[in-house]
């Protein structure tokens, strides 16, 4: 599944340049969440200045995928929700947190803490997700239960290449935009706020690039509903 496409870029040849590291992990303080990656501050991942995590782990493996990379369930590095939540929180005038990877619902234990941290804070939380949006709201499972209760503003549905859209936060057309609390509008995202392109550059001189390209000439070759 992806959320704002997550590319990186490394002369090195490895595939983890890009990613904005945590400064330190908290050890024996609640659950630790495998992550693929992290920023800080963005502009294209939904309403306002948002932190974005990227989770390591996507059984649906959606063809034409951008993060393959975030496919396998091995791990990356490991960090409690405590630790982002301090992150995220520091960042001045932070509008909240989006979740991405990767599936989200398959650490949903863990970004439901770091979501309620958030939204206690006053913060919002946007979750994208591979899963149809009627068998997340209808599952009995208490994980995702929970990830959607602290959760303002879910993406859902797999991405299919043939129906590729980019006039909104949705990555195909067949993707869903369900709001789930009055913290973020049903018709936020659906324009150009929170969508776009975006280049972060880290601290040793790696390129993220992160987002939704806003213009490109797309077909749809079967019918995206």
């Amino acid at each position: 599944m992806l959320a704002g496409n997550l590319s990186f870029h490394d002369s090195g040849g490895g595939n983890t340049a890009g990613m904005e590291y945590p400064s330190r992990l908290m050890r024996g303080a609640g659950h630790m969440i495998n992550c693929a990656g992290f920023l800080e501050r963005s502009g294209v991942n939904g309403p306002g200045l948002r932190a974005v995590v990227w989770v390591q782990g996507c059984p649906l493996r959606c063809q034409g995928c951008f993060n393959r990379d975030l496919w396998s369930f091995a791990k990356k590095w490991l960090v409690t929700e405590d630790d982002l939540a301090a992150r995220i929180l520091a960042v001045p005038g932070i509008a909240g947190v989006t979740f991405s990877g990767g599936e989200p619902f398959c650490q949903a234990t863990p970004l439901a803490v770091l979501g309620r941290m958030i939204r206690e804070s006053g913060g919002s939380v946007v979750t994208f997700s591979g899963y149809p949006g009627e068998t997340l709201l209808s599952s009995r499972r208490k994980d995702w239960r929970a990830l959607l209760e602290e959760t303002d503003l879910l993406i859902a549905g797999p991405f299919v290449r043939e129906c590729r859209t980019q006039s909104s936060l949705c990555a195909s057309a067949n993707q869903e935009m369900i709001p789930l609390s009055g913290r973020i509008a049903p018709g936020h995202g659906r324009g150009e706020e929170g969508t776009g392109v975006e280049y972060t550059i880290g601290r040793g001189g790696e390129v993220t690039t992160t987002g939704f390209p806003e213009r490109i000439i797309l077909s749809c070759g079967r019918r995206c509903a």
